[in-house]
């Protein structure tokens, strides 16, 4: 592809019946501007007969859209690691399915990484958020740990409406973990980072696959892949505990040597031990986890394998 070109992932599950629409809208954008461009559908396993079959029909009839089929589901972010590799553009743009990230909004990430060519990524800016209360309050949550945890511009707001320099997406996809977060990574990686407002439509087509379980797990991935804070939350809450139980312990002795306890407290003792108990098995639990994610990252399963492909191959 020439120079200035654009290449367009799509991570794509159960999104057949409407991919023609996106496919349409996104062909209309890039009609009337000099720039050669992809499409890139990165089709995440999805469980149906439409999607994929939709995907092959589109790559046969427009020579500038390219198909990956994944052989097991990566979720989002692998197939968008997936669509990094595979893309040809000097300029990448990912984007969702599910036509919330309107196709038109595209030349406002494009003037302006252009108008800026100091930035190496710029990143959509919604200016009214079409997703449900608690994926918003989700979404401001990430944004938070991102700002304590990666050290992120609190003036920059991450999101996946985005355009970055191929050297940026070749950087990204060097890392080898089992669990790539983009956002995470983009914020490791370079602080040449802005935001360009940009419109945010309502979802016009299905669900989204995002539940409040999910949020939360990415959420968790995002700490435990950077932070050791779960382990040193621990390390010091157990500190603390071990001091009042010293300081409990002492008092106790005092008031036994001055004859000041008659009756062993039953309930006390109880309670102690159900506390400490419970804290122990809590911080086994964070410890077991961070274990977990070691082993995943060691012998877990290649990122992602694509399945078949369709359109243009490299």
């Amino acid at each position: 592809m020439k120079a200035g070109s654009i290449s367009i992932v799509v991570p794509v599950y159960k999104s057949g019946p409407w991919l023609e629409e996106l496919a349409a809208r996104i062909g209309g954008v890039f009609a009337n501007r000099k720039e050669t461009f992809e499409l890139v559908l990165v089709n995440d396993a999805s469980p149906d007969d439409v999607t994929w079959p939709k995907i092959e029909e589109l790559a046969a009839r427009f020579p500038w859209v390219r198909g990956f089929d994944m052989l097991y589901n990566v979720g989002q972010f692998g197939a968008i690691v997936c669509g990094l590799e595979q893309a040809l553009g000097e300029f990448i743009i990912t984007m969702d399915d599910d036509l919330q990230h309107p196709p038109e909004e595209l030349p406002k990430l494009i003037n302006a990484i252009h108008e800026h060519p100091d930035m190496v990524c710029v990143m959509g800016l919604y200016e009214t958020k079409r997703h449900s209360w608690f994926r918003n309050l989700g979404s401001h949550l990430f944004g938070f740990i991102l700002n304590r945890t990666y050290g992120k511009q609190s003036t920059v707001r991450t999101s996946s409406f985005r355009i970055m320099r191929r050297e940026l997406a070749e950087a990204i996809t060097r890392y080898r973990t089992a669990r790539p977060l983009l956002g995470s990574m983009t914020i490791q990686l370079t602080r040449k980072i802005m935001n360009v407002p940009v419109a945010h439509h309502p979802r016009p087509h299905g669900r989204s696959g995002y539940s409040l379980l999910r949020l939360v797990r990415c959420t968790l991935d995002a700490i435990i892949y950077k932070s050791t804070l779960p382990l040193r939350f621990f390390s010091f809450f157990g500190f603390c505990t071990a001091a009042v139980a010293f300081l409990l312990g002492f008092i106790v002795f005092v008031e036994w040597m001055f004859g000041r306890i008659l009756v062993a407290g039953y309930a006390s003792i109880v309670l102690t031990i159900a506390f400490f108990s419970g804290t122990i098995l809590m911080g086994i639990g964070v410890v077991g986890e961070y274990i977990a994610r070691v082993i995943s990252e060691v012998s877990g399963p290649p990122r992602y394998q694509v399945r078949r492909a369709a359109g243009l191959q490299k």
